[in-house]
């Protein structure tokens, strides 16, 4: 039954699994989030234009990651996720770190062809083992927590990484990025245990039958549909902004290539952090005070989030103020993902625990695809097209018009659910 009686040895074991993934999740953003830190040197060396920089940091891992997703998602349902999250960790890390050895556009696109492809199995898997270790009740806060990977992950690649850059290269930059996967994926293998799947959540139909059927079945539960097309549009602006933001202070506000990673670092690791756990923790707070975990009301909770995004991100690519631009990156930064822990456990939630895989693919398939592959390519071609040392700051501020419609698309997604729920009693 949903939120089954756990021992005190399978309560902390199920916080070391949470800590295990949360570390491989970490080597996700790390290695997915180098590649912002570097356009600069990387465009001066191969001599690219903003469009095939933004093509490497987007539409080059987008778009395999997307191809790779759903056969993601079908396995991740189907086999034993301890397995492919070794696998996937080991190969996006091997994947990244011979990403040091590019000579050129086409190289460099191969290797983050690469990358995307592999990491395409580290969401949905890493998000239905937790499913099943932590029950609705705690679900939210234990995202929120495994999303801090993200803020963790791009701190450390724009921190350290800025640093490596300065004094030994960009090359390697991207050595030093695989390297904590590799060492990672063997203690995973041989320490995380596969879980029973649906133990934390109430019985229910079990979903079965060809994939379209499976498909239909998903994106026809209240409020999913409008839930990845919010995820995807939020993607979009925040994604592209992190992508190109260190760029973004070197060329307007004369930043050194270590002080611009250092601001990244803090704004959408450190402070980002803080605003995914917080949210997380809040959800679940606000939900244990009305009585039990509500998708509905998170969903209308979660929309909030990416207006506050917009209006920050907007506010400090327009201010001319150096002091004041980082002010706001750094207001920005903590907003930025903290929607991840409220919305990802209304999805896995709804879609219950039969279509969790291949519901959090669909969303891994649909962010990264137009999400992350649109972001950085849109803000590199407005920087072609405007010019000067501000063309990257229209090319964020086009970005953040994603993450409005977002907010639109959550407030949609929780009257959705609401008008089932009522409907439903």
């Amino acid at each position: 039954m949903a939120g089954a009686y756990i021992s005190k040895e399978q309560g902390n074991y199920r916080w070391y699994v949470l800590a295990i993934l949360t570390i491989a999740q970490t080597c996700h953003g790390i290695d997915r989030a180098i590649i912002g830190l570097v356009l600069k040197p990387l465009g001066d060396e191969f001599s690219l234009s903003g469009e095939q920089l933004g093509i490497l940091a987007g539409l080059a891992y987008g778009i395999p990651f997307a191809i790779a997703a759903l056969p993601f998602g079908y396995a991740v349902d189907r086999f034993n996720r301890k397995n492919l999250m070794t696998l996937a960790l080991g190969a996006w890390s091997g994947a990244t770190a011979l990403c040091g050895a590019a000579t050129g556009f086409w190289t460099m696109l191969m290797g983050r062809a690469a990358v995307g492809v592999a990491e395409a199995g580290g969401s949905p898997t890493g998000m239905s083992l937790l499913s099943d270790y932590f029950g609705p009740d705690k679900r939210a806060t234990a995202i929120g927590i495994w999303y801090l990977s993200t803020g963790i992950g791009t701190a450390l690649a724009f921190f350290l990484g800025g640093w490596i850059v300065e004094f030994y290269g960009w090359r390697w930059a991207f050595v030093a990025a695989g390297i904590p996967g590799l060492m990672l994926a063997p203690l995973l293998f041989l320490t995380i245990r596969e879980p029973k799947r649906g133990q934390q959540d109430a019985p229910s139909e079990e979903a079965s039958g060809p994939f379209r059927q499976r498909a239909g079945e998903l994106l026809g539960r209240p409020g999913i549909f409008f839930c990845i097309a919010a995820i995807t549009c939020i993607a979009t602006g925040i994604y592209g902004m992190s992508t190109w933001l260190a760029t973004f202070l070197i060329d307007s506000h004369d930043l050194a290539i270590s002080s611009a990673g250092m601001v990244v670092a803090i704004a959408y690791g450190i402070l980002g952090s803080v605003g995914n756990l917080v949210a997380g923790w809040g959800t679940d707070r606000i939900n244990a005070a009305r009585g039990g975990f509500d998708p509905g009301l998170t969903a209308l909770l979660g929309a909030i989030i990416p207006f506050l995004t917009a209006i920050t991100g907007l506010a400090a690519v327009g201010a001319s103020d150096t002091t004041l631009a980082i002010v706001l990156v750094f207001a920005a930064g903590i907003f930025s993902s903290s929607y991840n822990g409220p919305i990802y456990a209304v999805i896995v939630t709804i879609a219950g625990p039969q279509l969790r895989g291949l519901a959090v693919s669909f969303v891994q398939l649909s962010a990264n695809l137009i999400g992350v592959g649109l972001g950085a390519w849109l803000i590199g071609r407005v920087a072609d097209e405007v010019g000067g040392r501000d063309g990257v700051a229209w090319g964020i501020a086009a970005a953040m018009m994603f993450c409005v419609v977002g907010g639109i698309l959550l407030l949609l997604a929780g009257l959705q659910i609401k008008k089932s729920q009522v409907a439903r009693s």
